[in-house]
């Protein structure tokens, strides 16, 4: 008996010595996952580091980025400022060396004419559709007419599936079919029969609009054309009469020079050139004699030619 009791302590101790190494051994691994623990905090914290760093980074970038887009618009404003001086100081020359001065205000009573050939031209055309309006007119016939022809299709279907029904028997495939034929085609047709309905009012009002406008352009096509015509010619006298004074270096007026500069800029002559004739056609259209503003006064009032022309040279002359 006690050696069977000997035999089993042995074997308890055996394996309480087996647990004591595994506990061991756990206890090895369970130290390096604390390590691992210690060395995912120091990444993560180092991670954290770098992210400020960049944020920082950006910061200093993004303040970088502005004070270079400073210096730019400063330069350019100021080069623009030295070119405003270089020419003012080239056109005291050309008056000290007895330069001529150009006349961009006599204005010959053919080309006030022309003027207003132009001016109620462009008139007429405005009191037509614009295209985008036209076009969506358009769109709203196109609306109905899709309308009409989806529920004709469906229609179509119903009384297709209606006559199979009627003439083949029951147990007949093509019956089954006709069956689920007419079942979804006869509500499809009477949902786009509805929406049909409802776009046919805003169809025939556009149908309406689009031939009064058709009948309108046909009788006011001459005096478009005339207008037109009238305004190609203006310009293309106002802007040899620049061109002139131009090439013989004459001085310009005081009004064309506070916005367009006394000579011509080196790089975009064309557009300076299309420019200038354009404020020239504007001063002739509309009677402005003012020696100092390009422009005259704006006018008091919403005038649909005028107003508009006059914001969009504005808006261009900033550009010089």
């Amino acid at each position: 008996m006690s050696e069977d009791y000997g035999y089993q302590v042995r074997r308890l101790e055996s394996r309480t010595g087996g647990m004591e190494h595994e506990l061991y051994s756990l206890r090895s691994k369970l130290g390096e996952v604390e390590d691992l623990d210690y060395e995912l905090y120091d990444i993560r914290g180092g991670i954290r580091s770098l992210e400020d760093d960049l944020g920082t980074v950006r910061n200093d970038l993004s303040e970088l980025d502005e004070d270079v887009r400073d210096d730019i618009r400063g330069t350019k404003q100021a080069l623009k400022r030295l070119t405003g001086r270089v020419q003012a100081l080239e056109a005291h020359l050309l008056a000290a060396g007895g330069a001529p001065h150009a006349d961009l205000d006599t204005i010959d009573p053919e080309w006030k004419k022309l003027a207003r050939t132009a001016s109620h031209g462009w008139n007429v055309r405005a009191g037509l559709l614009p295209g985008h309006q036209r076009e969506a007119l358009r769109l709203n016939i196109r609306h109905y007419e899709q309308a009409l022809e989806e529920r004709d299709e469906h229609r179509e279907k119903v009384v297709e599936a209606a006559g199979i029904l009627a003439t083949r028997p029951r147990t007949s495939r093509e019956y089954k079919q006709a069956v689920g034929d007419f079942g979804m085609a006869r509500p499809l047709a009477e949902q786009h029969d509805q929406r049909a309905k409802k776009l046919a009012g805003p169809a025939q009002t556009a149908r309406a609009a689009l031939a009064q406008d058709d009948t309108l352009r046909q009788a006011k096509a001459s005096l478009i054309e005339q207008g037109d015509k009238a305004e190609r010619k203006l310009n293309w006298l106002l802007r040899g009469r620049l061109a002139d004074a131009v090439r013989d270096r004459a001085l310009l007026p005081m009004w064309f020079v506070t916005v367009l500069g006394p000579v011509p800029p080196a790089h975009k002559t064309q557009a300076w050139l299309d420019l200038a004739t354009q404020v020239l056609a504007y001063r002739v259209t509309y009677g402005i004699t003012d020696q100092v503003v390009a422009l005259g006064p704006a006018p008091d009032e919403y005038l649909p030619r005028r107003t508009e022309w006059h914001g969009e040279l504005v808006k261009d002359l900033r550009r010089w």
